[in-house]
């Protein structure tokens, strides 16, 4: 999973960051930074790794770019 992709994706199809945070339990300056490559992206915690994929599953988006 591309973590960053993903919360762009999520984003594009209407989520804000903040609601994000509350749906994988980390806030809207985690979910920022992880978004821009900041923080949480070589070892995300397995709580923000499945929250993500349940998010993407729920609103149909890739968790990765088309290869």
């Amino acid at each position: 999973m591309d973590i960053p992709f993903t919360i762009k994706s999520l984003r594009l199809a209407g989520m804000t960051q903040t609601q994000i945070g509350k749906a994988i339990g980390v806030s809207q300056t985690s979910v920022s930074d992880m978004e821009h490559g900041k923080a949480g992206v070589i070892r995300p915690s397995y709580q923000v790794t499945h929250g993500l994929k349940r998010l993407a599953a729920k609103h149909k988006v890739a968790t990765k770019p088309p290869s």
